[in-house]
């Protein structure tokens, strides 16, 4: 590394360490964070504080609003106490009685009327030994409890709190029937009603002693308020028949509310009281306290952000002292000394920071000699392995180099797994021939173009080529990457036949550059389980497949016709959805009992490329490949295409002259070590589509 380039670097350092001290700094993050966790302290205890008084007052006045509700029921028991008192008293009334006795109603009235004169709360209704109303106080007409007089002209005394009939309206009263007595013989009974409605002045009073307000509601109809308390109906039946207090307790506007139902004896509502309580005051005092916890926490917060300030100071000033005087000796200046005048830890770290510098001032210079030599040597080494890894890529498949570059495979020849595999083999026909009659050098032209056009399909595939035997192509598919077993297949018999295809139109160049005998391939394709890993010693070693299923793929090669492909069952099995096939015939291969039906792929379906089917060179060689074809299959311009190649090559052949025919040998027989087969004859046609 230059000097120039060491300076540029050190001066770029530099500005990002001062950006980051500007953004980043130790002094603003601690006071960040101090003034946060003081803030947040201060923020969590004013919200306790607040959620603790809150809560302090909603039980408290809770509570009161209950006991006031407790009071009222009391007071309102004790006047139905009076006024079953009252009822006693007046039937153990000895002028009550004497007029029971004469049945006068007159002198019955005269004494009520000397009650009501006195000012009396009570309504009092007298009845005979027969339930029949003799006289009232007022003069006013009651619809009597019939069900309390029964029972008191039958000797029980009770006191019940009901609704009566107050000119047409329901209205609740405390109503006690006493029996009236001569002697042993219950005589008549003694009514007396404490009516709600006609003692607003009770209430009042209740009302002010419990320093509350006060309401009755007989159904949603408000008989007695001192306020102006209201009830909707669907509340007044929650609580009529819900048969226990209800609370609507709330410090906003709703303020504080008790109800609770008046019941009789069989539980049925007579009426309801309520006894409210205005929250305002709660409000004030909340509101109040919120206030004052405000303040506190203002004043908290002021004192803790000066606090933060002058022990953040105490502590981030010297740092920063020391890291501007760490950036001077960053900028070469090695010479500067670090002056803290401290004695704590940071003061220590002052003085071994000189130290270091003035060490480090003298390992420089060898550092940087060091570091020359270095790159020298690595740049050296690197041009070294980038020429190795260049060559070392020729002598592998792509997929097994990046495998074994990426670490996905180990140089050990112990590791060995199975796994299901397509695999491909070809093989030039009669290439001893044509070997003899070309020259070495064009041989091997003639072999490197075949072999590389073949290894670029194979690429274009994603086959992995495992090695060349001579003229020979082993190729498989499923390994290092896998897919699918159909789509291995699939992509081995698409190669298959571009390879194909493409040795079509190589024979034509060939035959152009004057070669007499070009290339003829067969192709055997089989899938099944092999054997992969590393094969061979610790010092030489393949990466390879074996197995019976390679085997296989090799026999069925030995036994296709020339340019033809020759595949196993297995593999038809897995294509026949996307390539359209036929039957190739029945063979008898090596190593197999009996004999195995093999198959030749024809064309891609829903291939939309338009294939000539016939067609005549400038030379006069007539091209015709052997492809079995269903016309039921063909589209309309595949059909076209192919009816124009069949009428042209009709034309040039009829201007020459045919040849003698030559016999055609029924049966191919192969056989040998190399796996050569022998082709069985089928009855019908063999050419069948599948």
């Amino acid at each position: 590394m230059s000097d120039n380039t060491r300076q540029e670097a050190t001066i770029d350092t530099t500005d990002l360490l001062s950006s980051v001290s500007k953004k980043q700094s130790i002094k603003n993050r601690l006071q960040k964070y101090f003034l946060l966790i003081s803030l947040s302290i201060i923020f969590l205890m004013s919200a306790f504080s607040l959620y603790y008084f809150y809560n302090t007052t909603m039980k408290e006045s809770t509570t009161m609003i209950r006991n006031k509700l407790l009071l009222a029921d009391l007071f309102l028991q004790e006047k139905k106490n009076d006024t079953t008192e009252f009822a006693k008293n007046l039937a153990a009334n000895r002028s009550i009685q004497l007029g029971l006795e004469l049945e006068s109603g007159i002198k019955v009235s005269e004494y009520l009327e000397s009650l009501e004169q006195s000012g009396g709360v009570f309504r009092v209704m007298v009845f005979d030994a027969y339930g029949q109303h003799l006289t009232d106080a007022s003069g006013t007409s009651f619809s009597s409890e019939r069900s309390l007089i029964m029972k008191a002209l039958q000797g029980s005394a009770m006191t019940e709190p009901c609704l009566i009939d107050n000119s047409g309206v329901k209205t609740p009263a405390f109503v006690a029937t006493v029996p009236v007595y001569n002697g042993d013989d219950v005589i008549g009974c003694v009514m007396t009603e404490f009516v709600f409605m006609e003692n607003p002045d009770f209430f009042g009073d209740l009302a002010r002693n419990l320093e509350c307000e006060l309401a009755v509601y007989s159904d949603s109809a408000t008989i007695v308020s001192t306020g102006e308390l209201s009830i909707d109906d669907k509340l007044y039946k929650k609580v009529a028949y819900m048969g226990k207090t209800y609370e609507d307790i709330s410090l906003t506007s709703s303020g504080l509310n008790e109800y609770k139902a008046i019941l009789d004896s069989d539980s049925t509502p007579a009426a309801v009281i309520r006894v409210y309580l205005s929250s305002y005051q709660y409000q004030k005092v909340f509101i109040t306290a919120f206030i004052v916890y405000v303040i506190l926490a203002t004043l908290f917060t002021v004192l803790v952000i000066s606090l933060v300030l002058r022990i953040s100071a105490s502590i981030l000033n010297p740092i920063e002292q020391l890291l501007q005087d760490v950036n001077i000796v960053r900028n070469g200046d090695l010479s500067h000394e670090v002056i803290l005048h401290v004695q704590d830890e940071i003061g220590r770290l002052g003085t071994s920071f000189n130290e270091l510098r003035s060490q480090l001032n003298d390992k420089i210079t060898t550092i940087q000699d060091m570091n020359s030599s270095l790159e020298r040597t690595i740049s050296e080494r690197t041009a070294t392995i980038n020429t190795l890894n260049d060559k070392m890529k020729h002598y592998l498949s792509p997929q097994l180099y990046a495998s074994i570059a990426g670490g996905e495979r180990d140089a050990s020849v112990d590791k060995h797994y199975r796994k299901k595999l397509t695999v491909f083999f070809s093989d030039v026909v009669n290439f001893t021939a044509t070997s003899e009659s070309l020259e070495a050098e064009d041989l091997s032209s003639l072999l490197n173009s075949y072999l590389d056009s073949m290894a670029t399909i194979a690429q274009k595939y994603g086959g992995t080529i495992d090695k060349y035997v001579g003229d020979a192509v082993m190729v498989f598919f499923g390994d290092p990457v896998f897919t699918s077993d159909k789509d291995h297949a699939v992509r081995a018999v698409k190669m298959a036949m571009e390879m194909q295809t493409r040795l079509i139109s190589f024979r034509e160049e060939w035959r152009a550059k004057g070669v007499t005998n070009p290339f003829h391939v067969r192709v055997g394709i089989n899938t099944g389980y092999c054997t992969i890993g590393n094969f061979g010693s610790e010092t030489k070693m393949d990466y390879t497949i074996i197995g019976n299923n390679v085997n296989m793929a090799a026999r069925f090669e030995a036994a296709a016709e020339p340019d033809t492909i020759l595949m196993s069952p297995e593999t038809y099995m897995l294509v026949r959805d996307e390539i359209e096939c036929v039957e190739a015939g029945e063979f008898s291969l090596k190593g197999v009992t009996g004999t195995i039906k093999a198959y030749n792929p024809v064309r891609i379906k829903k291939s939309k490329t338009v294939v000539e089917f016939a067609k005549v060179t400038p030379r006069g060689e007539l091209i015709f490949p052997e492809k079995a074809v269903d016309l039921k299959l063909l589209s309309k311009e595949e059909k076209k295409t192919l009816l124009m190649s069949i009428k042209d090559a009709f034309h040039d052949i009829a201007e020459v002259k045919a040849p003698k025919p030559v016999a055609k040998k029924p049966v191919r027989q192969l056989d040998g070590d190399e796996g050569k087969a022998k082709k069985v004859p089928q009855k019908g046609n063999p050419q069948k589509t599948n």
